[in-house]
Protein backbone atom coordinates (compact mmCIF):
# COMPACT_ATOMS: atom_id res chain seq x y z
CA UNK A 1 0.00 0.00 0.00
CA UNK A 2 1.57 3.40 -0.62
CA UNK A 3 2.62 4.62 1.92
CA UNK A 4 0.76 8.74 1.12
CA UNK A 5 -2.80 6.84 0.45
CA UNK A 6 -5.80 8.37 2.01
CA UNK A 7 -8.68 5.58 2.93
CA UNK A 8 -12.21 6.42 2.89
CA UNK A 9 -14.24 4.18 5.22
CA UNK A 10 -15.61 2.05 1.95
CA UNK A 11 -12.02 1.79 1.28
CA UNK A 12 -11.39 0.34 4.68
CA UNK A 13 -14.42 -1.68 4.77
CA UNK A 14 -13.28 -3.39 1.42
CA UNK A 15 -9.69 -3.87 2.49
CA UNK A 16 -10.56 -5.61 6.04
CA UNK A 17 -12.87 -7.91 3.87
CA UNK A 18 -10.12 -9.01 1.60
CA UNK A 19 -8.21 -9.90 5.02
CA UNK A 20 -10.55 -11.28 6.75
CA UNK A 21 -11.25 -13.58 3.61
CA UNK A 22 -7.78 -14.65 3.48
CA UNK A 23 -8.11 -15.39 7.09
CA UNK A 24 -11.07 -17.56 6.60
CA UNK A 25 -9.92 -19.57 4.27
CA UNK A 26 -6.20 -20.11 5.90
CA UNK A 27 -8.15 -21.62 8.64
CA UNK A 28 -11.19 -23.64 6.39
CA UNK A 29 -9.82 -27.19 6.93
CA UNK A 30 -8.53 -27.09 10.58
CA UNK A 31 -10.70 -28.11 13.21
CA UNK A 32 -10.82 -27.30 17.29
CA UNK A 33 -7.80 -29.80 17.58
CA UNK A 34 -5.82 -28.13 14.89
CA UNK A 35 -6.60 -24.54 16.01
CA UNK A 36 -5.92 -25.76 19.61
CA UNK A 37 -1.90 -27.43 18.34
CA UNK A 38 1.21 -25.87 20.24
CA UNK A 39 3.96 -27.06 18.14
CA UNK A 40 6.28 -24.61 19.60
CA UNK A 41 6.49 -23.01 23.10
CA UNK A 42 7.35 -19.78 21.13
CA UNK A 43 4.22 -18.73 19.13
CA UNK A 44 0.92 -19.34 19.92
CA UNK A 45 -1.80 -21.79 18.48
CA UNK A 46 -3.60 -20.89 15.60
CA UNK A 47 -6.54 -19.91 17.36
CA UNK A 48 -5.40 -17.60 19.82
CA UNK A 49 -4.46 -15.63 16.87
CA UNK A 50 -7.68 -15.82 15.46
CA UNK A 51 -9.27 -14.60 18.73
CA UNK A 52 -6.26 -11.77 18.81
CA UNK A 53 -7.41 -10.25 15.40
CA UNK A 54 -10.82 -9.77 16.51
CA UNK A 55 -9.82 -8.60 19.66
CA UNK A 56 -7.44 -5.92 18.08
CA UNK A 57 -9.83 -4.71 16.07
CA UNK A 58 -12.66 -4.36 18.42
CA UNK A 59 -9.76 -2.26 20.84
CA UNK A 60 -8.97 0.08 17.84
CA UNK A 61 -11.94 0.63 16.09
CA UNK A 62 -14.73 0.03 18.76
CA UNK A 63 -12.94 1.07 21.73
CA UNK A 64 -10.79 4.14 20.58
CA UNK A 65 -12.75 5.71 17.92
CA UNK A 66 -16.28 4.99 19.17
CA UNK A 67 -15.80 4.51 23.06
CA UNK A 68 -17.64 0.78 22.56
CA UNK A 69 -15.95 -1.90 25.00
CA UNK A 70 -17.70 -4.45 25.01
CA UNK A 71 -16.20 -6.71 22.68
CA UNK A 72 -13.03 -6.20 23.95
CA UNK A 73 -13.13 -5.41 27.54
CA UNK A 74 -14.25 -9.10 28.86
CA UNK A 75 -11.14 -10.64 26.83
CA UNK A 76 -8.33 -8.89 27.55
CA UNK A 77 -6.94 -12.00 29.27
CA UNK A 78 -7.31 -14.18 26.61
CA UNK A 79 -6.76 -12.25 23.65
CA UNK A 80 -4.72 -9.06 24.22
CA UNK A 81 -0.73 -9.36 23.35
CA UNK A 82 -0.02 -9.36 27.70
CA UNK A 83 -2.78 -11.10 28.51
CA UNK A 84 -2.62 -14.98 29.43
CA UNK A 85 1.10 -16.87 28.70
CA UNK A 86 1.43 -18.75 26.20
CA UNK A 87 0.83 -22.15 27.66
CA UNK A 88 -2.48 -21.00 28.53
CA UNK A 89 -3.51 -20.28 25.12
CA UNK A 90 -3.82 -23.76 23.79
CA UNK A 91 -7.21 -23.69 25.70
CA UNK A 92 -9.70 -21.81 22.90
CA UNK A 93 -13.07 -21.66 22.49
CA UNK A 94 -14.46 -24.31 19.47
CA UNK A 95 -13.91 -23.09 16.13
CA UNK A 96 -17.40 -21.78 15.60
CA UNK A 97 -17.21 -19.64 18.81
CA UNK A 98 -14.08 -18.02 17.73
CA UNK A 99 -15.73 -17.33 14.34
CA UNK A 100 -18.92 -15.97 15.75
CA UNK A 101 -16.33 -13.56 17.68
CA UNK A 102 -14.83 -12.58 14.69
CA UNK A 103 -18.16 -11.90 12.70
CA UNK A 104 -19.64 -10.15 15.89
CA UNK A 105 -16.79 -7.50 15.64
CA UNK A 106 -16.74 -7.28 12.22
CA UNK A 107 -20.27 -6.42 12.06
CA UNK A 108 -20.16 -3.51 15.08
CA UNK A 109 -16.41 -1.75 12.64
CA UNK A 110 -18.52 -1.83 9.88
CA UNK A 111 -21.22 0.13 11.80
CA UNK A 112 -18.15 2.63 13.35
CA UNK A 113 -16.48 3.01 10.16
CA UNK A 114 -19.06 5.73 8.41
CA UNK A 115 -18.71 8.06 11.41
CA UNK A 116 -14.65 8.41 11.54
CA UNK A 117 -13.13 11.46 11.21
CA UNK A 118 -10.98 11.16 8.38
CA UNK A 119 -10.02 14.72 8.54
CA UNK A 120 -9.71 15.92 12.15
CA UNK A 121 -7.41 16.42 14.61
CA UNK A 122 -7.56 12.55 15.75
CA UNK A 123 -3.99 10.70 14.28
CA UNK A 124 -5.77 7.44 14.85
CA UNK A 125 -8.73 8.24 12.74
CA UNK A 126 -6.64 11.08 10.63
CA UNK A 127 -6.32 9.89 6.40
CA UNK A 128 -7.96 6.46 7.92
CA UNK A 129 -4.50 4.87 9.75
CA UNK A 130 -7.00 2.76 12.36
CA UNK A 131 -8.16 1.13 9.08
CA UNK A 132 -4.80 0.53 7.46
CA UNK A 133 -3.46 -0.33 11.11
CA UNK A 134 -6.44 -3.01 11.50
CA UNK A 135 -5.58 -4.83 7.91
CA UNK A 136 -2.05 -4.58 8.57
CA UNK A 137 -2.09 -6.23 11.57
CA UNK A 138 -4.35 -8.71 10.92
CA UNK A 139 -2.15 -9.55 7.53
CA UNK A 140 0.59 -9.82 10.19
CA UNK A 141 -0.75 -12.64 11.93
CA UNK A 142 -1.75 -14.28 9.03
CA UNK A 143 2.23 -14.95 8.51
CA UNK A 144 2.44 -15.81 12.32
CA UNK A 145 -0.54 -18.32 11.63
CA UNK A 146 1.57 -19.97 8.63
CA UNK A 147 4.21 -20.46 10.70
CA UNK A 148 2.39 -22.05 13.44
CA UNK A 149 1.20 -24.25 10.96
CA UNK A 150 4.47 -24.90 9.26
CA UNK A 151 5.67 -26.18 12.61
CA UNK A 152 3.16 -28.86 13.33
CA UNK A 153 3.63 -30.13 10.03
CA UNK A 154 7.29 -30.68 10.61
CA UNK A 155 7.00 -32.60 14.07
CA UNK A 156 8.36 -35.77 13.82
CA UNK A 157 9.97 -35.24 10.75
CA UNK A 158 12.92 -37.74 9.66
CA UNK A 159 16.43 -36.14 9.77
CA UNK A 160 17.65 -35.26 6.01
CA UNK A 161 19.82 -36.84 4.20
CA UNK A 162 23.75 -36.37 3.88
CA UNK A 163 24.68 -33.12 2.27
CA UNK A 164 25.64 -34.20 -1.76
CA UNK A 165 24.61 -30.68 -3.24
CA UNK A 166 27.02 -28.22 -4.74
CA UNK A 167 26.08 -24.20 -5.01
CA UNK A 168 27.74 -20.33 -3.87
CA UNK A 169 25.78 -17.51 -3.86
CA UNK A 170 25.46 -15.41 -6.86
CA UNK A 171 26.33 -11.45 -6.02
CA UNK A 172 25.10 -8.52 -8.20
CA UNK A 173 26.91 -4.93 -8.10
CA UNK A 174 24.87 -2.03 -6.31
CA UNK A 175 26.02 1.44 -7.17
CA UNK A 176 26.20 3.00 -3.57
CA UNK A 177 24.80 6.78 -2.76
CA UNK A 178 23.04 8.72 -0.85
CA UNK A 179 18.67 8.14 -0.57
CA UNK A 180 16.33 8.46 1.96
CA UNK A 181 15.43 5.58 3.95
CA UNK A 182 12.50 5.45 6.01
CA UNK A 183 9.06 6.90 5.26
CA UNK A 184 6.83 10.04 6.46
CA UNK A 185 3.74 8.48 5.24
CA UNK A 186 0.86 8.57 7.84
CA UNK A 187 0.01 4.74 6.62
CA UNK A 188 2.98 3.10 8.15
CA UNK A 189 4.26 1.72 11.45
CA UNK A 190 5.98 4.16 13.87
CA UNK A 191 9.66 2.60 13.21
CA UNK A 192 9.34 3.34 9.89
CA UNK A 193 9.75 6.82 10.38
CA UNK A 194 10.69 9.05 9.95
CA UNK A 195 12.37 9.86 6.45
CA UNK A 196 16.49 10.70 7.18
CA UNK A 197 19.22 10.76 4.30
CA UNK A 198 21.99 7.51 4.67
CA UNK A 199 25.18 7.10 2.90
CA UNK A 200 26.27 3.68 1.43
CA UNK A 201 29.14 2.62 -0.38
CA UNK A 202 29.20 0.81 -3.59
CA UNK A 203 29.05 -3.52 -2.11
CA UNK A 204 27.30 -6.43 -3.70
CA UNK A 205 24.16 -8.25 -2.96
CA UNK A 206 23.69 -12.05 -3.56
CA UNK A 207 19.92 -12.83 -4.33
CA UNK A 208 18.39 -15.11 -1.25
CA UNK A 209 20.96 -18.44 0.33
CA UNK A 210 19.54 -21.44 -2.06
CA UNK A 211 19.06 -25.16 -0.76
CA UNK A 212 22.25 -25.93 -3.04
CA UNK A 213 24.31 -23.42 -1.44
CA UNK A 214 23.11 -24.35 1.86
CA UNK A 215 24.08 -28.32 1.28
CA UNK A 216 27.38 -26.99 -0.23
CA UNK A 217 27.91 -25.46 3.20
CA UNK A 218 27.02 -28.48 5.56
CA UNK A 219 29.34 -30.50 3.26
CA UNK A 220 31.87 -27.94 3.64
CA UNK A 221 31.51 -28.55 7.79
CA UNK A 222 29.94 -25.12 8.37
CA UNK A 223 27.87 -26.32 11.42
CA UNK A 224 31.35 -27.73 12.58
CA UNK A 225 34.06 -25.23 11.78
CA UNK A 226 33.69 -22.71 15.34
CA UNK A 227 35.74 -20.36 13.19
CA UNK A 228 32.73 -19.55 11.61
CA UNK A 229 30.43 -18.55 14.35
CA UNK A 230 30.32 -15.79 16.81
CA UNK A 231 30.93 -16.73 20.42
CA UNK A 232 27.15 -16.09 20.87
CA UNK A 233 26.42 -18.02 18.06
CA UNK A 234 28.84 -21.18 18.55
CA UNK A 235 27.00 -21.90 21.97
CA UNK A 236 23.83 -21.30 20.30
CA UNK A 237 24.47 -23.91 17.85
CA UNK A 238 26.11 -26.24 20.60
CA UNK A 239 23.28 -25.99 23.11
CA UNK A 240 20.82 -26.76 19.71
CA UNK A 241 22.74 -29.37 17.90
CA UNK A 242 21.53 -27.28 14.97
CA UNK A 243 22.97 -28.51 11.82
CA UNK A 244 20.81 -27.75 9.01
CA UNK A 245 17.95 -25.58 8.53
CA UNK A 246 14.87 -26.36 10.62
CA UNK A 247 12.03 -28.05 8.65
CA UNK A 248 14.82 -30.19 6.34
CA UNK A 249 13.89 -33.50 6.22
CA UNK A 250 13.95 -36.78 3.74
CA UNK A 251 10.97 -38.43 2.03
CA UNK A 252 10.40 -41.86 0.92
CA UNK A 253 13.09 -42.13 -1.46
CA UNK A 254 15.35 -40.38 0.33
CA UNK A 255 15.69 -37.63 -0.84
CA UNK A 256 16.02 -34.09 0.88
CA UNK A 257 12.62 -32.47 1.40
CA UNK A 258 10.66 -30.06 3.57
CA UNK A 259 6.94 -29.89 4.54
CA UNK A 260 4.99 -26.92 2.84
CA UNK A 261 1.76 -25.22 3.93
CA UNK A 262 0.04 -27.50 1.44
CA UNK A 263 0.61 -30.14 3.75
CA UNK A 264 2.52 -32.23 1.58
CA UNK A 265 6.70 -33.18 1.91
CA UNK A 266 7.81 -31.90 -1.50
CA UNK A 267 11.34 -32.82 -2.44
CA UNK A 268 13.87 -29.15 -2.28
CA UNK A 269 15.31 -28.05 -5.28
CA UNK A 270 19.13 -26.96 -5.38
CA UNK A 271 17.58 -23.19 -6.64
CA UNK A 272 14.95 -22.98 -4.33
CA UNK A 273 15.63 -20.47 -1.24
CA UNK A 274 16.48 -21.25 2.17
CA UNK A 275 13.98 -20.44 4.47
CA UNK A 276 14.05 -21.36 8.77
CA UNK A 277 17.76 -20.32 9.59
CA UNK A 278 18.46 -18.02 12.50
CA UNK A 279 20.70 -15.15 12.67
CA UNK A 280 23.84 -17.34 14.24
CA UNK A 281 23.16 -19.89 11.03
CA UNK A 282 23.01 -16.90 8.40
CA UNK A 283 26.36 -15.29 10.13
CA UNK A 284 28.40 -18.36 9.77
CA UNK A 285 26.89 -18.83 6.45
CA UNK A 286 28.08 -15.43 5.42
CA UNK A 287 31.33 -15.97 6.96
CA UNK A 288 32.01 -19.42 5.11
CA UNK A 289 31.89 -17.57 1.70
CA UNK A 290 33.73 -14.61 2.93
CA UNK A 291 31.24 -12.21 2.93
CA UNK A 292 28.72 -10.69 5.60
CA UNK A 293 25.25 -9.96 6.27
CA UNK A 294 23.94 -6.78 4.39
CA UNK A 295 22.72 -3.20 6.87
CA UNK A 296 19.40 -2.25 6.48
CA UNK A 297 20.41 0.82 4.84
CA UNK A 298 21.95 -1.56 2.01
CA UNK A 299 19.18 -3.70 2.02
CA UNK A 300 16.33 -0.69 1.13
CA UNK A 301 18.62 1.04 -1.19
CA UNK A 302 18.92 -2.11 -3.38
CA UNK A 303 15.10 -2.91 -3.37
CA UNK A 304 14.20 1.09 -4.18
CA UNK A 305 16.17 0.34 -7.49
CA UNK A 306 14.16 -2.11 -8.73
CA UNK A 307 10.58 -3.11 -8.97
CA UNK A 308 11.03 -6.55 -9.31
CA UNK A 309 9.95 -8.92 -6.30
CA UNK A 310 8.51 -12.61 -5.52
CA UNK A 311 5.22 -11.44 -4.13
CA UNK A 312 2.26 -13.00 -4.55
CA UNK A 313 1.67 -16.43 -6.35
CA UNK A 314 2.54 -19.96 -4.48
CA UNK A 315 1.89 -19.62 -1.02
CA UNK A 316 2.96 -22.85 -0.06
CA UNK A 317 6.61 -22.02 0.07
CA UNK A 318 9.32 -20.21 -1.29
CA UNK A 319 10.22 -20.93 -5.19
CA UNK A 320 13.13 -20.42 -6.90
CA UNK A 321 14.02 -16.75 -7.50
CA UNK A 322 14.11 -14.48 -10.50
CA UNK A 323 17.22 -12.56 -10.94
CA UNK A 324 17.07 -9.02 -9.05
CA UNK A 325 14.41 -10.06 -6.70
CA UNK A 326 14.37 -8.27 -3.17
CA UNK A 327 11.27 -8.78 -1.60
CA UNK A 328 9.36 -11.69 -1.35
CA UNK A 329 9.96 -15.84 -0.62
CA UNK A 330 12.43 -15.16 2.60
CA UNK A 331 12.55 -12.54 4.99
CA UNK A 332 16.35 -11.68 4.89
CA UNK A 333 18.43 -11.46 7.88
CA UNK A 334 20.71 -8.12 8.54
CA UNK A 335 23.20 -7.23 10.14
CA UNK A 336 21.50 -4.76 11.68
CA UNK A 337 20.41 -4.01 15.16
CA UNK A 338 16.86 -3.20 15.38
CA UNK A 339 16.60 0.71 16.90
CA UNK A 340 14.70 3.90 15.98
CA UNK A 341 15.30 5.94 13.77
CA UNK A 342 15.85 9.96 15.07
CA UNK A 343 12.78 11.42 15.72
CA UNK A 344 10.78 8.32 16.56
CA UNK A 345 7.92 8.71 18.64
CA UNK A 346 5.90 5.42 19.60
CA UNK A 347 2.34 5.27 17.71
CA UNK A 348 -0.50 4.07 18.13
CA UNK A 349 1.08 2.69 21.14
CA UNK A 350 4.20 2.34 23.06
CA UNK A 351 3.72 -1.51 22.97
CA UNK A 352 4.17 -2.32 19.53
CA UNK A 353 7.83 -1.22 18.75
CA UNK A 354 10.02 0.34 21.86
CA UNK A 355 10.27 -2.72 23.77
CA UNK A 356 11.81 -4.49 21.19
CA UNK A 357 14.61 -1.40 21.17
CA UNK A 358 16.84 -3.96 23.89
CA UNK A 359 19.45 -3.90 21.55
CA UNK A 360 19.09 -8.36 21.58
CA UNK A 361 17.17 -8.20 18.22
CA UNK A 362 17.70 -7.91 14.41
CA UNK A 363 16.15 -6.44 11.44
CA UNK A 364 14.86 -8.46 8.96
CA UNK A 365 13.68 -7.18 5.62
CA UNK A 366 11.77 -7.95 2.35
CA UNK A 367 8.96 -10.37 2.95
CA UNK A 368 8.02 -14.08 2.79
CA UNK A 369 6.14 -15.98 0.64
CA UNK A 370 3.21 -15.57 2.75
CA UNK A 371 3.88 -12.04 2.82
CA UNK A 372 0.98 -9.68 2.33
CA UNK A 373 2.07 -6.52 -0.14
CA UNK A 374 0.17 -4.26 2.41
CA UNK A 375 3.57 -5.62 4.69
CA UNK A 376 6.08 -6.15 2.65
CA UNK A 377 6.65 -2.89 1.85
CA UNK A 378 9.87 -1.09 1.09
CA UNK A 379 10.39 0.43 4.35
CA UNK A 380 8.98 -2.23 6.48
CA UNK A 381 10.80 -3.64 9.53
CA UNK A 382 10.63 -6.95 10.69
CA UNK A 383 12.74 -7.75 13.93
CA UNK A 384 13.64 -11.23 15.76
CA UNK A 385 16.00 -12.58 18.19
CA UNK A 386 19.06 -14.23 16.67
CA UNK A 387 18.41 -18.13 17.93
CA UNK A 388 14.70 -17.65 15.76
CA UNK A 389 14.32 -20.25 13.15
CA UNK A 390 10.81 -20.71 13.53
CA UNK A 391 10.38 -17.88 11.01
CA UNK A 392 10.20 -17.73 7.05
CA UNK A 393 13.53 -16.91 7.24
CA UNK A 394 16.49 -16.80 4.70
CA UNK A 395 19.75 -14.78 3.60
CA UNK A 396 21.43 -12.73 1.26
CA UNK A 397 24.89 -11.85 1.55
CA UNK A 398 26.79 -8.74 1.29
CA UNK A 399 30.38 -7.77 0.52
Amino acid sequence: MPAALSLDPGAIAARLDDARAETLRFVEDLDDEALCAWPDEGFSPIGWHLGHVAFTEAQWLLGQCAGRTELFEPHVRAWSQGGCPKAERRQQPPKAELLGYLARVRDAALEVLPDLDLEGDDPLQRAGFVGWFVEAHERQHQETMAIVRQLALEVGAAPPPPPSLEGAPRFVAVDGGAFTMGTDGWLAYDNERGPHRVEVAPFELSGLATVGAWDAFRAGGGYDREALWSAEGWAWRRATGAEHPRGWSRDASGALSRWRLDGRLHALPADEPVVGVSFHEAEAFARFHEARLPTEAEWELAARATDDDALGGDRSGPRPEAAGARRGNAWAWTSTTFAPYDGFEPFPYRGYSAPYFDGAHRVLRGGSFVSHPAVARVTFRNWYEPHVRQIFAGVRLAR
